[in-house]
């Protein structure tokens, strides 16, 4: 492990000088809440610039390709009204992934990170229908809720993590407590799901007001706010009482550490 370290900080030192800009913000994730709608908003400020791509996967699935490639996937900075553009994406299994803040406090430690947290029965549930559609998932919602810990220790544990982790990506304190260092330096912004689904132009304001941007409103067409994939019927109600119990203790403790309650 320490070799790899050692391989992986000579990389990114040798590749660190080439290519164009980094990311000013990044959106971390969590997947199904929103960050799609998020980052096609925010990437309509006269001062935003997109990347090449939303989600660009270097700190998971690209890190080896070296900062080079990362800082090739942005624009330049580029002057409008007298300042500067900003740039960055939009990666949702970033605040999922172990290796993701370490390899950031390293390459971008000054980027400014937004998480919105979305209810996490709902938002299993909504990854549960993802994965159906996708033609990934044959078991029903409760079978893949019971099997959920059997195949992240099977032999396709990775895939799994990609795919089949309902309930693991709901644990979000343990994946929060990773980016402490950023959150200590105020460069962290935590946001409720359910809050920019109901009020995305206030929501939008918080995260300008975060990154130093002017304030701005969009068209109204752009707020109306289109995250949830179409399925037909809902959740069994024991089944939904059983994960929110499930929850309960991580719920709470995700509220101590943040100083605020969320109220799912």
């Amino acid at each position: 492990m320490e070799r790899k370290a050692a391989r992986e900080e000579a990389f990114l030192l040798q590749e660190g000088g080439r290519g164009g800009a980094l990311p000013d913000f990044i959106v971390v994730g969590a997947q199904k809440g929103g960050t799609t709608a998020l980052y096609r908003l925010l990437t309509r400020h006269p001062l935003v610039q997109r990347a090449a791509t939303k989600e660009v996967h270097f700190f998971d699935d690209n890190f080896e390709e070296g900062v080079g490639w990362y800082r090739n996937r942005f624009p330049a900075p580029r002057r409008v009204g007298g300042r500067e553009t900003i740039t960055g994406e939009a990666t949702p299994y970033y605040i999922f992934d172990p290796l993701v803040p370490g390899r950031m406090a390293r390459v971008v430690p000054e980027a400014r990170l937004i998480a919105l947290l979305r209810h996490p029965v709902e938002r299993a549930y909504s990854h549960y229908q993802h994965e159906v559609r996708l033609g990934t998932e044959p078991l029903s919602f409760m079978e893949a809720v019971e099997a959920e810990e059997q195949r992240l220790r099977g032999d396709s544990r990775e895939f799994a993590l990609r795919h089949f982790s309902y309930l693991a990506r709901g644990r979000y304190a343990e994946q929060i407590l990773r980016y402490q260092g950023y959150r200590d330096g105020n460069r962290m912004l935590l946001l409720k799901s359910e809050d920019f689904f109901g009020w995305p132009q206030e929501t939008l304001s918080r995260v300008l007001e975060f990154l130093g941007l002017p304030a701005w409103r969009p068209p109204l067409r752009a707020l109306r706010v289109r995250n949830r994939g179409e399925y037909s019927g809902g959740m069994d109600p024991a089944t939904r009482e059983q994960l929110d119990d499930y929850f309960e203790p991580h719920n709470r403790r995700l509220y101590e550490l943040l100083g605020m309650d969320f109220g799912w």
